[in-house]
């Protein structure tokens, strides 16, 4: 079998161009294979897969992926691709270039004389003039591949990065709950989801009770480990659907959605009874508890069930603290 010899550019004459010129006009309308700046394959046996061989490589091929110049002429094509590739070439490519005559941008892996595997985009297209063979290019991706990777750890740094800017920005800091900017967001939410389902809302503010004497004795250190303990608890005991935020300096905020007035009196009956679990030396940790409820059809902001609820927990701890009272029109 004798290699295939693809067309020069030098060969055949240029009409009506002098000298020097007809190299450069026919180097322009026919480049060498061999000056063209990616592999090119040249390859017969195209109904026949299992006598697939190799007819010509250019020079481009065999320094670009490291094989000696000419070894390659008369080999099995599939000794040139890894098995998977093998398995694409013949079950996709081959099919698509005899169905539509051409296959473009194929992802495959070379096995290169090393035993390293070399990805390369192919094109594909069968020989304008002798339609039993294939004319292949290869570009290697290596370093479009190692880019890609760049890019996609890139994009991971920066989407964990965005993930941790949008915790710091929604959550206070000392506490892990919600801030009060991102409570006001979510609780707006909640109250316009209740008044098109026609649920109920009930807003408790809950407020440590002598927390300036706490502070004075402990010291803020010893403040802050008691408002980072209580808002753990707070944390753990809200359900998926509550909000539970640090309004500020020793007060929280809890939004629960679907609440009547006695589930919600049980609810605050346990927030008294996890804030005395608190740790506090020489004395037991009590909060005192405002209450304010919407009830289905009800058009109320937020601003107004807190605002009633903060009155509500105002008149709690003039009774006394270490209670829970619940907004009353009367009052």
């Amino acid at each position: 079998m004798s290699p295939y010899v693809p067309p020069r550019s030098c060969s055949g004459s240029v009409t009506g161009v002098p000298g020097r010129a007809k190299v450069f006009v026919r180097a322009l309308s026919s480049p060498d294979p061999d000056e063209i700046p990616c592999g090119c394959l040249v390859f017969s046996g195209i109904d026949d897969p299992g006598n697939r061989l190799i007819r010509y490589a250019n020079h481009y091929f065999y320094e670009q992926f490291g094989f000696a110049a000419g070894g390659l002429v008369g080999s099995p094509l599939s000794g040139l691709l890894t098995k998977a590739s093998t398995v694409i070439f013949d079950a996709y490519v081959v099919p698509t270039v005899l169905h539509e005559g051409r296959c473009s941008e194929v992802l495959l892996e070379l096995q290169t004389p090393t035993g390293s595997k070399c990805p390369v985009v192919v094109n594909a297209r069968r020989h304008s003039a002798d339609r039993t063979l294939i004319v292949l290019s290869l570009f290697d991706t290596t370093q479009r591949d190692t880019l890609y990777q760049e890019l996609v750890e890139t994009r991971r740094r920066l989407e964990e990065k965005a993930t941790i800017l949008q915790h710091l920005s929604t959550t206070d800091e000392l506490t892990g709950l919600l801030n009060r900017r991102e409570l006001h967001k979510r609780a707006a939410i909640m109250l316009a989801e209740a008044r098109r389902y026609e649920t109920s809302v009930a807003v408790l503010v809950v407020d440590i009770d002598h927390f300036k004497e706490l502070n004075d004795t402990l010291g803020h250190a010893g403040g802050d480990k008691i408002l980072a303990e209580l808002g753990k608890r707070f944390r753990e005991q809200g359900r998926l659907t509550d909000i539970v935020a640090r309004y500020g300096g020793e007060e929280f905020v809890f939004v629960v959605p679907k609440m009547d007035e006695f589930c919600v009196w049980r609810f605050a009956q346990r927030l008294h009874k996890i804030a005395s679990e608190v740790r506090v030396p020489g004395k037991v940790l009590t909060v005192s508890i405002g209450i304010s409820l919407s009830h289905p059809r009800d058009d109320l902001l937020y601003e107004v069930l807190f605002m009633r609820a903060d009155k509500a927990l105002y008149a709690a701890k003039a009774a006394g603290r270490n209670r829970s009272l619940i907004f009353d029109f009367d009052a």
